[in-house]
């Protein structure tokens, strides 16, 4: 009788000064506790979120803090009944939620499973068909990892033996015929007539250098003002920067080995962050033209002067989406270069497309917000940022060939890693 009393002004106390429910959160599935189970550490969990957890990962520790516990936990008697007194309506829909025979048989497992001393006959032919099932994991998991080595091994070899001759590393006065034809093929496919005159007129990088916008249809029969536009800006690019811009990934990644490893990784684990660095400290390098790809002021022109500044329009468009979905920002990007490169491309959209459902499946865990979830998510934010700052001082010192690796092993090990996340939640 004292207890029901003590209870009723508890539950009383609540009342007065306002809503308690945060108090009464699992912390694993981050609503109102169901068979309210507190273990040694002091940490509550549903029972049922407990049982999976346990099932899972076949460890008699807290979820939370990973503090370990002996025997069975049992039910929070106090929490339980201060929980059916104060939010009766609501624990009822909880209850008729997750009320079904498969959860009763999970909950079931783990009473059964962390009563059983470790050395009795039916824990050690659990532990063996567990053994079982992870060494056939570990065989597929094997296979993939082996295909993917293979994979990457391939990527760099390619990369190795096609980038000597990339016209990024000839100076284009010294350009030959054939050449001035490949880097009229990398404005677009518009260019396949241009390139044909160009072979015809034996065109060379002396000849190309010195045509200007009213000698285009004379050298290479261009009458479509626009094709002339594009065609001019290209070349006054080739006359400011004194080589070929980059045109592919494999271009790019010969001018910039380092920074193209710094942006598959930044851009993977902290789009946004990674994106206001660019817009701080690399705006006309790689912002401006990343947002040109996106976001195009004009369509209907075959190529852009991508170091142009682009308009009030199409930086509100580009921000808003990148602030609220970054990866498909990034999705659009890879599927402009589907042409160009298209195994790297559907690679990297699959990627986008399993970190948005990774994003979006942790901004749901995070709600409600609870102080030690911020802290421990700000503690780990920092950690990754100071670690990016770094890598940002160092990465300039790092050798093309390390630089590569890593590169390729990043593009093809990340889904992997990201499917195994995605099992792991629906687990």
């Amino acid at each position: 009788m004292a207890d029901d009393d003590s209870e009723g002004r508890v539950v009383q106390y609540f009342h007065r000064q306002g809503s308690m429910e945060s108090e009464f959160i699992c912390g694993c599935c981050s609503d109102l506790l169901i068979q309210p189970t507190t273990l040694t550490c002091g940490h509550s969990f549903c029972r049922l979120c407990l049982a999976q957890w346990f099932i899972q990962s076949r460890k008699k520790t807290c979820p939370f803090c990973q503090q370990a516990y002996v025997g069975c936990p049992s039910v929070n008697i106090a929490i339980k009944n201060i929980i059916e007194k104060s939010y009766w309506d609501k624990l009822k829909e909880r209850e008729a939620e997750v009320s079904n025979p498969d959860n009763e048989n999970l909950i079931r497992i783990l009473e059964q499973d962390v009563s059983v001393p470790s050395n009795s006959p039916r824990r050690n032919v659990f532990n063996l068909q567990q053994n079982e099932n992870a060494q056939a994991q570990n065989f597929c998991s094997g296979i993939c990892v082996m295909g993917g080595i293979i994979l990457l091994i391939y990527l760099v070899m390619y990369w190795r033996s096609s980038g000597s001759d990339l016209l990024i590393h000839k100076p284009p006065i010294r350009w030959s015929t054939d050449d001035v034809a490949e880097w009229l093929s990398d404005l677009g496919s518009w260019t396949a007539d241009y390139q044909k005159m160009a072979r015809l007129n034996t065109i060379d990088g002396r000849l190309l250098l010195a045509v200007d916008s009213a000698s285009l249809e004379s050298s290479l029969n261009v009458t479509n003002d626009l094709h002339v536009k594009a065609i001019y800006n290209a070349i006054q690019q080739l006359k400011e920067f004194n080589m070929k811009l980059p045109a592919s990934l494999w271009e790019y990644k010969a001018l910039n080995p380092g920074r193209s490893l710094f942006l598959v990784y930044g851009i993977k684990d902290f789009p946004r962050t990674t994106m206001l660095y660019l817009y701080l400290f690399q705006y006309d390098d790689i912002f401006v033209p990343f947002l040109h790809s996106t976001y195009p002021e004009n369509t209907d022109m075959p190529v852009i002067h991508i170091f142009d500044d682009p308009s009030r329009r199409q930086e509100i468009e580009f921000l808003s989406t990148y602030a609220v979905l970054p990866y498909w920002v990034v999705s659009k990007f890879c599927w402009s270069w589907l042409d160009t490169h298209f195994w790297i491309s559907i690679i990297m959209l699959f990627n986008c497309a399993t970190l948005t459902f990774i994003e979006a499946k942790a901004f749901k865990q995070f709600f409600p917000i609870r102080k030690e979830y911020c802290r421990a998510g700000l503690q780990s934010y920092g950690k990754s940022i100071l670690s990016m700052i770094f890598f940002v001082i160092v990465w300039p010192l790092v050798p093309s060939l390390v630089c590569d690796f890593l590169f390729y092993s990043v593009l093809i090990f990340t889904p992997i890693h990201n499917m195994r996340e995605i099992r792991k939640g629906f687990r």
